[in-house]
Order: structure tokens, then C-alpha cells, then sequence
């Protein structure tokens, strides 16, 4: 029998490993309770926060994105109800991304997730991931052999920027 502990840090492991990288929209309504919040900041204005459906969503939108989407839970710790897992995600953008057409390019981020467990559900959560890396990826200038360059925040990066952000009239 397994103790809380360890059932908290597999759930940790099941949201940030299994439902990112199968994209499997069964598993958040497994592991989140139907009224689960999760704060995070996504590159762009909208509400993908609220209950499983919605984060559902979110990782929906991110494999109709990115290919090859390959996410993994480098430590988890748990303490009591809260279960914190740092992790690391790759993919290769190969879909529409608000507009902007597929760069082929691989991508990579890494983040940190705490989570509030209670009777086996999360029913709280707070995401904080490198966002900056994921848009430097993607708008890095390209070298001769077709690589990703140096990033810096040049044309195409404000472009982006503009897109994600758009000016409210």
C-alpha cells in the first residue's frame, strides 16, 4: 500500500509526464477535482485555468503546436498536501501558434509546479515555467545551416510579442 506521499508525488508525475506528453484530455479529468484552479501565465490572453475541461484544452492547444511534445518531471518533492515537481518539456513546433505559421523548430522549456492535493485530486495549482525560453526558440534567426541562431529581441521577437499581446482599443 502506498503511502500519501507517494500517491501525491505520482499524481504530481501523472499531470506534469502523462497528461502533457499523451495529450490524453481523460487524464485531467482523473487527476483534477472539477473545480480545480491552476494559476499560471500563458504567452496569451485567455482562461485555460478552470477545471479539467479547460486545462484540458490548454494541452490540446499545445499538441495541435508542437510535435514530438516530450515533457519530464526531473525532481518531485512532497510535503503534506503539496507536491512540487520540476520539470523540463521539448517539442518540435509543426502547427499554427496564434497565427504564426510552423518554424519546424525544436523547442524547449522548464518549469515548476506546485500543487495542492486533496482526497487524491489536485485541487490547486500554481505553474511557474520559463516562457521567455519557448519565444526565443521560435524567433531566434535562423544560421546557415539551418539552425536556430543566437535570440535576441529583435524584429521577429517583438513581432511575436505584438501578436500574443495585442493593444485594447
Amino acid at each position: 500500500m502506498k503511502t500519501p506521499s507517494e500517491e501525491n508525488r505520482a499524481l504530481g508525475r501523472r499531470f506534469r509526464e502523462e497528461l502533457w506528453n499523451s495529450g490524453d484530455l481523460g487524464v485531467a479529468a482523473e487527476i483534477l477535482a472539477p473545480d480545480c484552479l491552476i494559476h499560471a501565465r500563458v504567452p496569451f490572453r485567455t482562461d485555460f485555468a478552470r477545471g479539467p475541461e479547460a486545462l484540458g484544452q490548454l494541452v490540446l492547444f499545445y499538441h495541435m503546436a508542437f510535435s514530438e511534445v516530450r515533457v519530464t518531471a526531473e525532481q518531485i518533492i512532497t510535503e503534506g498536501d503539496t507536491v512540487v515537481v520540476r520539470w523540463t518539456a521539448c517539442g518540435r513546433n509543426t502547427g499554427d501558434l496564434l497565427g504564426l505559421p510552423p518554424t519546424g523548430r525544436e523547442t524547449s522549456t522548464s518549469g515548476v509546479d506546485v500543487l495542492r492535493i486533496v482526497d487524491g485530486k489536485i485541487v490547486e495549482g500554481w505553474v511557474s515555467w520559463d516562457t521567455l525560453s519557448l519565444l526565443e526558440d521560435l524567433v531566434a534567426p535562423e544560421t546557415r545551416d539551418g539552425e536556430p541562431g543566437e535570440a535576441s529581441p529583435g524584429p521577429g521577437f517583438l513581432s511575436l510579442l505584438a501578436r500574443l499581446w495585442p493593444r485594447r482599443a
